[in-house]
């Protein structure tokens, strides 16, 4: 009806759960999976990665931010450029317009002073303005407007050498005058004519300290500036600057030169602040910082999913371990507790002459408690033999200890000369009680060889499967009340006259019963299976045991066979014995 138990009373002793304040080895174990470990080369290589692609996108923000801010340099050095570059028309075309007006006035102080004064006054683009005899030796003014020209202070062969490279090109000559302490530029222009009489001459005035601010409202008031005459960046040559000695700060800078009369200017520029914005700036930074924390992030992650798997590995490989050793403790108890069972049982059949008896007992295969299975034989005389089988309901202790106590008093109560039904009655008066689902089922009877008869009694057990030259059956026998239930009852008994040779089956029902299936198909189940006396008994005891055991079962099986064998009889000597009451 149950399984065998793993403990048995003083056998072994059972296992003590710990208490809730006292972690197991498991638990010491499992908290020792936390601890700190070392660091994983997964982790780092996370790590490197991260900051490898991270400094790869940085350098690539910085490149394209430079490449962006010299293209944006570069627009506005063009554009600084052609500003400088109309500049140069402003200076020629006054002075154009003054060469054309002394040819055909032949130098007229009046009419020159007159154009040129207001020019002078503003001190734009001159502080000085002058005609000059174009031919001839004498290289000194003919009319002067304005402050004294520093042309004078040069050799007259310098002053022709610039009134004649005016002569041969129509654009104005430009005259280096920086090395004075009143820093000028002199420009000098004639009329385009192959016989011009006459050559104006203008000196502008530059910084002293060669610095010179761009307007708050100009369109350059972010860049930084430095102006150089001719085409290196000479501090000797520098006309003006925004900066000190035109030293301009920053990485980017960018530059061009552009035609001023017959000479050209040199155009440098640097940025003060980002051209395309703080943001594109800030790029590369911010790239490096958020890629540096998503590479620790990642780092760090990767190295607690490590340590976590770690720690899975070893709890897997500690619930294993403990797996094994429940098993090894759950055999070990399994064993201790078939071979209580097995003790329990009788450690051999005997027989009397012309009969013999084989049983088996097979413990179910999930729980550890002993059952209340049993089967015994016991000889009552020369020519009489007692067996018995039954299954107390319930596991555990109280149900072995009930199954001893009925074996034992089969067997006393058998030697005192008591028929199977008178056994059973005074069984009846040992079962206790304890609760409603405690009680019995038993079938026991007595072989007569002398009188060749078999006398069986029930107390609510499966009927003894009969099996003799004509087949299988069962012998239905007045089944009464099980034992220990609390009703009036009274035991029958059925006596058979026996073949000359039979067996009689009697078992348990953890052999036939199946959950979810009728009993009666687990009796056919079992009378298919013995379809005649031919087979040896210990070979079938165990056929029938391996072949009807169900897979899985949790209920005990036991299962007693009893086979006699008699000279046969002359015809008509064997009767059967009318079915009487309790003997």
């Amino acid at each position: 009806m149950s399984k065998v138990l793993t403990q048995a009373p003083e056998v072994i002793e059972p296992i003590a759960a710990p208490r809730a304040d006292e972690p197991g080895p498991v638990a010491n174990e499992v908290s020792a999976v936390g601890r700190p470990l070392g660091v994983h080369r997964i982790s780092v290589l996370v790590l490197i990665l991260g900051l490898v692609l991270t400094t790869a996108l940085s350098i690539s923000a910085r490149v394209v931010h430079d490449h962006n801010e010299q293209r944006l340099l570069a627009q506005r050095v063009h554009e600084t450029a052609t500003v400088t570059g109309a500049a140069a028309s402003n200076v020629q075309t006054p002075l154009a317009s003054a060469a054309v007006l002394a040819e055909q006035t032949g130098a007229d102080a009046g009419g020159f002073r007159e154009v040129m004064r207001p020019i002078i006054t503003a001190k734009r683009p001159f502080i000085s303005a002058s005609i000059w005899p174009a031919r001839g030796d004498d290289t000194r003014p003919l009319v002067v407007v304005g402050k004294r020209p520093q042309l004078l202070e040069r050799a007259p062969s310098e002053r022709r050498r610039l009134f004649d490279a005016a002569l041969r090109n129509p654009a104005m000559a430009v005259k280096d005058l920086l090395a004075l302490p009143d820093r000028r530029l002199g420009y000098a222009v004639a009329a385009a004519s192959p016989d011009a009489r006459y050559v104006i001459y203008g000196e502008g005035a530059l910084p002293r300290n060669r610095r010179a601010r761009v307007a708050s409202d100009s369109a350059f008031t972010n860049l930084d500036y430095a102006l150089y005459l001719g085409t290196a960046a000479d501090p000797a040559n520098l006309l003006a600057s925004s900066r000190p000695g035109g030293r301009l700060p920053g990485a980017h800078q960018g530059s061009e030169t552009v035609p001023f009369g017959q000479s050209r200017l040199l155009v440098v520029l640097a940025p003060r602040g980002e051209l395309g914005g703080s943001l594109l700036a800030r790029l590369p930074s911010l790239l490096a910082l958020f890629g540096a924390l998503l590479s620790v992030g990642a780092a760090l992650l990767v190295e607690r999913l490590a340590r976590r798997r770690e720690a899975a590995e070893r709890l897997a490989a500690l619930l294993g371990d403990a797996a094994d050793q429940n098993a090894r403790l759950y055999a070990d108890q399994r064993e201790i507790a078939q071979t209580l069972q097995h003790s329990l049982l009788p450690e051999r059949l005997p027989g009397v002459p012309g009969v013999v008896a084989v049983g088996r007992y097979e413990a179910g295969v999930s729980g550890l408690e002993v059952g209340g299975d049993w089967y015994d034989v016991l000889p009552v005389g020369p020519h009489r033999l007692l067996f018995s089988v039954g299954d107390v309901c319930g596991r555990g202790l109280p149900a072995a200890a009930a199954m001893a106590a009925l074996r034992f008093s089969i067997r006393a109560y058998a030697v005192e000369g008591n028929t199977p039904a008178q056994i059973l009655d005074k069984l009846d008066h040992l079962v206790l009680v304890a609760r409603p689902d405690q009680f019995a089922t038993v079938a026991c009877g007595v072989i007569d060889t002398e009188r060749r008869e078999l006398t069986m009694a029930s107390a609510g057990h499966l009927d003894f499967l009969l099996l003799d030259t004509s087949g299988a059956r069962f012998v239905e026998t007045p089944v009464g009340t099980p034992l220990g239930i609390a009703s009036p009852r009274s035991y029958a008994a059925k006596t058979i006259a026996l073949p000359s040779s039979g067996t009689i089956l009697g078992f348990t029902d953890g052999l036939v019963e199946r959950r979810g299936e009728s009993l009666d198909v687990g009796l056919q189940r079992l009378q298919s299976l013995t379809p005649s006396n031919a087979e040896p008994l210990d070979a079938l005891v165990s056929r029938l045991v391996d072949d009807l055991a169900p897979d899985g079962s949790e209920d005990d099986i036991s299962l007693l066979g009893v086979r006699w064998s008699f000279d046969p009889v002359p015809a008509g000597a064997m009767e059967t014995a009318s079915t009487g009451g309790a003997e």
